[in-house]
């Protein structure tokens, strides 16, 4: 009974150190300096999906900066929908075609993605300024 026992609890701390292990963040970069390279190794999917976050949270964020609760937060997110003022108001795939025309530059690569972001943005028209952001 007491071999039982501790197998029991060798195959319980086992799985807790894997699932550990599988929950822990990568030992990639995180986002802040991820640049032309990660880009470009992405393929179409991934880049349509990390694009689709970006926008989630920049408009998350510009619909947020001045509300007080989650309510606010969706009637923020509805005016700005309607009116079509969101900081980065294009789809998902004029950004990912746009900064991987960004990154065509070998020069560009270096360069972080929100970066890219934000130049792509400015070159459509959308410079991020005070005025802008309102």
């Amino acid at each position: 009974m007491g071999v039982e026992r501790w197998g029991w609890a060798a195959l319980v701390v086992g799985a807790a150190l894997t699932g550990s292990a599988w929950f822990q963040p990568q030992s990639g970069r995180d986002w802040l300096s991820l640049n032309g390279d990660d880009w470009r190794r992405m393929k179409p999917d991934a880049r349509l999906a990390y694009v689709d976050g970006f926008l989630a949270g920049a408009a998350l964020s510009q619909a947020s900066s001045q509300a007080r609760d989650t309510a606010a937060v969706r009637l923020a997110l509805e005016e700005l929908s309607r009116s079509r003022r969101f900081r980065f108001p294009f789809g998902s795939n004029v950004y990912a075609s746009r900064v991987s025309d960004f990154y065509w530059w070998k020069n560009h690569l270096p360069l972080p993605t929100w970066y890219a972001f934000l130049e792509v943005n400015t070159t459509l028209g959308r410079p991020i300024s005070a005025d802008s952001l309102r």
